[in-house]
């Protein structure tokens, strides 16, 4: 009940907007996010403005009924195409253009919750919600708040310590991740990069398979944590491609997507599932591996998507694991077999020297 209470107050009719604008190859070519549209606003952060009109809009449901792509649909664009994006990136090929507010629909986000909590400070309200979070986020003593630019919780005696974490959770910068506020009038990175692909190439991963992407925290309601999945076959066109991959570097948040921070971008980071091997062709380029990140709020998730190959290292790597895990599989009593073999070895030169 506890929970609800705090869950219902926090986020109620939340729409979360934050996207992956960019990823950062191994290589050192940087690429736009899939959904990322130029003439999107960058210096603000309400849906009338037009700055939400490129953010991913990712849910099962609409995937399932054919009214999103598996990487989800924008206000601006509708269903999120990887071969569009892909194809301006290696041959400048035109790529979907949003128009400032003209391009943004959809109903203007609802922060009630979210001030309501900010500003209520005294009284017995902030008395009671104190003690509340105090007991969710650490007991008595309150929680730890998060560590970063956007804000400090330290640790507090009750109901003090319970909001201070509280809203250093709310402050963006937990987890060690601050992130960096960013502003500019539009996007302009599609017509940028047009056509540098050709020359470059898609972005890498590193040589383990770790992936680097640009997330960039519109409202706030658009924070972390993300989960992330990656498609390495199908170019972000079957959904039934996509695996679970493990964040290492992840968005500060604190329940179902919210903080404090606006027009912030976030260094992700996701470590693609071990024996993975990028195989799709997507528009112009092959051997292309589809990732996509989102968050878990009620209204969306929301969030963004990216493409990238793998270097020959981090090939090689996933095919050794495979190759691994399958005479594994194969010969499951394997190991039990060497030591039996290495027991016996060692008894018949026990017996030897008798």
């Amino acid at each position: 009940m506890r929970y609800a209470f705090v869950y219902s107050a926090l986020v109620a009719c939340v729409s979360a907007h934050g996207v992956v604008t960019s990823i950062t190859g191994a290589n050192g070519v940087v690429m736009p996010g899939l959904s990322i549209a130029d003439g999107t606003p960058r210096d603000c952060s309400s849906n009338g403005c037009g700055s939400q009109a490129d953010t991913s809009i990712i849910r099962d449901r609409e995937i399932a009924s054919g009214r999103a792509s598996p990487l989800g649909r924008t206000q601006g664009n509708g269903p999120v195409d990887a071969a569009k994006m892909i194809n301006a990136f290696m041959g400048g090929a035109g790529a979907p253009t949003n128009n400032g507010p003209a391009s943004s629909v959809g109903q203007e986000d609802d922060l009630s919750g979210l001030k309501g909590l900010q500003q209520r400070s005294s009284g017995e309200s902030k008395r009671q919600l104190g003690g509340l979070l105090g007991g969710l986020l650490g007991g008595g003593a309150g929680g730890n708040g998060g560590n970063g630019a956007k804000g400090n919780g330290g640790n507090g005696g009750g109901a003090a310590g319970g909001l201070g974490g509280l809203l250093g959770g709310l402050g963006g910068g937990a987890g060690g991740n601050a992130g960096t506020k960013s502003n500019k009038p539009v996007e302009n990175m599609v017509a940028a990069t047009a056509g540098k692909g050709q020359a470059q190439g898609l972005p890498t991963c590193s040589d383990n398979g770790e992936v680097t992407i640009t997330y960039r925290q519109i409202n706030q309601d658009g924070a972390g944590p993300l989960t992330a999945k990656i498609d390495p076959s199908s170019g972000g066109t079957d959904a039934s491609a996509f695996q679970t991959a493990q964040i290492t570097q992840n968005v500060p948040g604190i329940v179902a997507g919210l903080s404090t921070a606006t027009n912030t971008d976030f260094t992700v980071k996701v470590q693609m599932p071990q024996g993975m091997t990028c195989t799709g062709t997507v528009g112009n380029a092959t051997n292309v591996c589809v990732g996509m990140v989102r968050n878990s709020t009620p209204a969306g998730p929301f969030g963004g998507s990216f493409a990238f190959v793998q270097p020959e290292k981090a090939r090689a790597r996933a095919i050794a694991y495979r190759l691994r895990k399958r005479f594994e599989i194969a010969r499951p009593d394997a190991e039990a077999e060497f030591r039996a073999a290495e027991a016996a070895e060692l008894e018949e030169e026990g017996d030897d020297e008798e």
